[in-house]
């Protein structure tokens, strides 16, 4: 099979079980992040959403003059999911729950902006319609790996803490590295095998991030008198159960 050929069996692909993995981990994220007390994060995540794209097009900029394809891949893992991180760094005196929910804004406005410079470039280039979900689902990918890096992070503890960045650097690696291994002239099976092990990865997304959001609900919430967050699946059977009435 030529590598052409498996890229187009790819972005199907990520159309289905990339929509379903972003669906689900989004889930887990939203009923955490609804768990936790309100604060304002939209401007503070979308200044560091955009100031980490800047910092990620100038550090991913030499691979790209330089067209080493297959090392810009892995090189976008690591900087696009370190860049994202930067609430931390910058909020270091804020509860841990608040610094969590600014990464992950920080993940999806940055999401929002690539997503939307790459769908201005599919217009202008006249490529498949197909190709803007597929960016599509990359925002809904980026705000999950942000998840998941900043809630173990927070929440894990030893060398478990850093798990969560290593799965979203190597899932974010491997959802590039298929097309961008085809333009390096690798071989439909070497590209075959790169699918197959993205796929693993967006299969293993959900119960990452299920994962990182028990962790945040774990971590303390320090002063203000709020109640301690409830397990990811304690939030599961109040979001399940029927509504009723006092009365009925």
């Amino acid at each position: 099979m030529t590598p052409e050929k498996v890229i187009g069996y790819y972005f199907g692909i990520l159309i289905l079980l990339g929509g379903l993995s972003v669906l689900l981990g989004l889930k887990y994220t939203l009923q955490r992040w609804r768990s936790l007390p309100e604060s304002p994060w939209k401007a503070s995540s979308f200044g560091l959403g955009l100031l980490g794209l800047l910092v990620a097009s100038l550090l991913e900029a030499p691979f790209l003059y330089l067209g080493g394809w297959v090392a810009l891949a892995f090189a976008a893992g690591v900087i696009e999911e370190s860049v994202k991180l930067l609430p931390l760094r910058f909020f270091r005196r804020s509860p841990e729950w608040e610094r969590w929910k600014l990464a992950v804004g920080a993940g999806a406005f940055l999401g929002v902006a690539e997503g939307f410079l790459y769908t201005a470039g599919i217009f202008a280039l006249d490529q498949p319609l197909y190709l803007v979900a597929v960016r599509l689902i990359l925002v809904g990918l980026h705000t999950v790996w942000a998840s998941v890096s900043a809630g173990f992070l927070l929440g894990g503890t030893g060398r478990g803490r850093f798990a969560g960045v290593l799965f979203s650097m190597t899932a974010h690696a491997l959802y590039d590295l298929p097309p961008l291994a085809m333009v390096d002239g690798y071989s439909g099976t070497v590209v075959a095998v790169l699918v197959g092990l993205s796929g693993v990865f967006l299969l293993v997304a959900p119960p990452v991030a299920k994962k990182a959001a028990g962790l945040v609900g774990q971590v303390p919430w320090g002063s203000g008198g709020h109640d301690e967050p409830e397990d990811i699946e304690e939030i599961q059977g109040r979001l399940d159960a029927p509504s009723t009435k006092d009365g009925n």
